[in-house]
């Protein structure tokens, strides 16, 4: 997998390209989690792919504009402000989140990446919380049986069940909205009967989330 840099009317717009002994035609994806991937078969070349990719700027341009929206932070899918306070008294990583969509820590003059880590540190620690959870309700109300929830900080993944029946959840989910969330849920419990993508596995998650089309849309489109 290799990064490379497209520009697109003056904007750097960063993609990966990963060749796939299973693709048989190139294409593209975009995830909030991962950004662009363009994914090619594996006796495809490089000039190939980079010809491909700059007929497709357009579609590019105006799905990449719809991550945008996603640009700062967010909280079960409502964008919230983080307010810096020195003189509050909880701890500098801690914060609360009150009506007006508010997040305050105890801390002063950091930047916008300073501001990220921040948010993240905070989030990840909500997520260690809901996450597992809400796993075991969704579980419980559908017969799924697990051994472990591992919350982590994944780049390019929402989810995994494994061998071992472990759930893995990517902590950046919580700043999606709670049917997103359960969608991912849903689709790694399905993988527990299911460990493949095949049409019995859809029908799976449809006969629990019939509409979880609409919801995977937000993660990727």
């Amino acid at each position: 997998m290799s990064v490379y840099q497209l520009n697109i009317n003056n904007k750097q717009v960063k993609y990966t390209l990963k060749k796939s002994k299973k693709a048989k035609h190139i294409r593209m994806q975009i995830s909030f989690a991962s950004g662009l991937e363009v994914i090619i078969p594996q006796r495809m070349s490089l000039w190939e792919a980079e010809n491909f990719i700059a007929r497709k700027k357009d579609w590019i341009e105006k799905h990449i504009s719809r991550l945008d929206r996603k640009e700062g932070f967010f909280y079960f899918g409502k964008q919230i402000e983080i307010i810096q306070n020195p003189d509050l008294t909880k701890d500098f990583y801690d914060g609360l989140i009150i009506s007006d969509a508010k997040l305050y820590c105890k801390c002063s003059g950091l930047n916008e990446e300073q501001l990220q880590q921040v948010f993240e540190f905070w989030l990840y620690k909500k997520a260690k919380k809901f996450l597992p959870e809400r796993v075991k309700e969704i579980a419980g109300e559908n017969g799924f049986n697990y051994n472990l929830v591992s919350i982590r900080r994944q780049k390019t993944r929402w989810g995994s069940c494994s061998a071992r029946k472990t759930i893995s959840l990517n902590f950046r989910l919580m700043m999606f909205e709670k049917k997103v969330i359960d969608y991912v849920i849903i689709h790694e419990l399905c993988h527990l009967k299911e460990m493949n993508h095949s049409k019995k596995f859809w029908n799976l998650v449809s006969s629990i989330l019939p509409d979880y089309h609409i919801h995977r849309r937000k993660l990727k489109y």
